[in-house]
Order: C-alpha cells, then structure tokens, then sequence
C-alpha cells in the first residue's frame, strides 16, 4: 500500500520537523500542509528537508483550520494515489510507531473506511490527561453518539486518524469541517454511509503544551453543529434513506408527547387565568399521552442503538508493546 502522512501545522515550528523525520520510517510520503503559520514552519520543513523525494510541503495562502490543512492534504495524497492516509499532528503528541499497525487494519479488511485513536482504553493514559481534556472529552463522546450514529465510540476528538484512500473517493470528503469541529464531522459524515470504522488504543504524549482550542469555543461552538447534525441524520436515516420501525416509533413518539406537553401547557395557563383548578381528567388527558409518547421516543432510541453501525476496536498499543518486548529480547 502507498502510505502518505498528511502533517497540518500552525505554530507547529518547535516539534513539526522531528514529527516529519520520525513518520518517514513508516510513510512512503510525508504531505506538511502550512495552514498560514505565523511561525512559517512549513518554510522550515522546505529547507530542512531541502530534495528530499517524499517530503512535500502545501503552503495555503490563509487561515482556515486544521480541517481545511487536512482537505488539502487528503486532496493532494488522492491525486499522488495514496491507498492509506494517515493524519498526524505536529505538535509531536502522537506517536508515528502505530501507523505500521494501522495499515495492517486496512489490509486485513478492505471495507474498513477510517481507523482513529482512543486514548481511553487504558486508564494509566486518562490519569495522565489534563482533568479539562478528560471532561470534555467525556460530554463530547456522549454528543457525537447522537450525532453520528457510532454508539460504541469514545474520544471523537482525538486527532490521530487514517482513512482508506481507495474508500475516501466514494465519500463526500469535502463536506469535512474546516476548523477544529474536523474530527466530529468525519465521524458524522462517514455515519451516514454506515461506514466500517475501527478505534484503536493510542498513548498520546502531554509534556506541558497549551492547546489552541479554546474551552469556550467547544461549550459554545460544538453543541448547535452537532444538534445539526443529529437532525440531519434523524432526516436522511429515518425518514428519506428508509423508513422502519424506528421511524413509526419516532413519529408516534414525538407526536404523543408534543400533544399531551401542549395540553397541559395550555391547561395550566387557563387554570391560572382562571383560577379554577383542573379536573383530574384532564390532568390524566395531558399526562397519559406525554408518558406514552415519551416511552416510544426511548424506543426509538433503543432501535438507533441496536442497529447503529458498529466500529471495530484493536488494542494496538498492547501490540506494539509486546512487538518492543520481543525485539529487546532478540537483542
């Protein structure tokens, strides 16, 4: 398989020549995409890599996310006919020594569209993660499994990710988010084709850097695109894809709930107006629909969860460790 390893970088200039040296033992092609650094490290790379055959540097002309850096890349890998496309960052927190492990995915099964990290396999790993990464990471996974439909996934966000070049093609790559939503809306974008994805274990590096995300723009930002999203997949999965028992469930269920809520809504205003406490009956008219209703959403629910697409899960880093333990040992 021809490997390519795309490197966005922005302010990366500290880490992003080492990360490029260490992927070459394990890429055919190093891509560094420069998303208008102001630190000019893709200049950097040029130079230090000055005739080197499988290092390319993209210089993009202005700011546009690491989504944009990653569409760029994913663009150029496509058209040099990469099989695999793996993403690395630059600020030296993803270990290059997995991506041999990862194209062994992709040749072991051919349907499989995209391999991503999880760093919540092993728990010496979460003791290790800042407590703010840790929480919103936590509230994160939960959305991203109403949104894209992967029940089974943890850590959306996590950067380190690979797709299948020969599968990406098939996939509207484009929709992909520019900024750093990029990593949720590849998994919203790929549920919708129900595609094969795989989580594999992978240590990540903390040594102190500060992230570029700000912790407003995830509480604020991320929610409404992935309310979207969710509605947009409820839309095209239940209702103009196919319809199937989730859909009735969904449809009752709303239909039921929003009656009985709006019964009682309206009943209380006029019992307050009024004064005149309601009747029993009419407390049970609104109270008995909303119930119903309200079971029948769990229900659908239940029937997205059931038979939601299911990702695969390695334990890579074990792998990798014992394959370190083997080769001490014949040293």
């Amino acid at each position: 398989m021809n490997v390519y390893c795309v490197v966005p970088t922005y302010r990366g200039r500290e880490n992003v020549c080492e990360v490029v040296r260490e992927a070459l033992k394990y890429c055919d092609t190093v891509v560094v995409v420069d998303d208008a650094c102001p630190e000019n490290s893709g200049e950097v790379v040029r130079r230090t890599f000055r005739g080197h055959p499988s290092v390319e540097v993209i210089a993009r002309p202005r700011n546009g996310g690491v989504g944009a850096a990653m569409k760029d890349g994913i663009e150029r890998a496509l058209a040099l006919g990469a099989d695999v496309i793996v993403k690395v960052d630059a600020d030296g927190q993803m270990d290059p020594s997995y991506i041999p492990s990862i194209v062994e995915l992709f040749e072991r099964d051919g349907n499989l569209a995209y391999v991503k990290g999880n760093r919540f396999f092993d728990s010496r790993v979460v003791s290790k993660m800042p407590g703010i990464r840790l929480f919103g990471n936590a509230c994160l996974s939960l959305l991203a499994k109403f949104a894209s439909g992967y029940w089974n996934i943890l850590d959306p966000t996590n950067g380190y990710l690979a797709f299948n070049g020969r599968l990406l093609p098939a996939l509207d790559w484009h929709r992909f988010a520019d900024g750093y939503f990029f990593e949720i809306s590849v998994l919203c974008e790929l549920g919708l084709k129900r595609a094969a994805i795989a989580e594999v274990e992978m240590a990540t590096i903390y040594a102190g850097e500060s992230s570029s995300l700000s912790i407003w723009r995830v509480l604020f930002g991320f929610p409404p695109k992935i309310a979207r999203l969710f509605l947009r997949r409820i839309l095209l999965q239940y209702f103009i894809f196919d319809i199937n028992l989730g859909s009735l469930y969904l449809m009752l269920g709303l239909a039921l709930s929003g009656f009985g809520a709006g019964l009682a809504i309206f009943e209380w205003i006029q019992s307050a107006t009024t004064g005149v406490p309601r009747t029993t009956g009419t407390v049970m008219l609104a109270v008995l629909p909303f119930l119903m209703g309200f079971q029948l959403v769990l229900n659908a629910l239940l029937y997205d969860v059931q038979f939601a697409a299911k990702s695969m899960r390695e334990l890579l880093g074990q792998k990798v460790r014992r394959e370190e333990l083997r080769s001490a040992a014949s040293d």
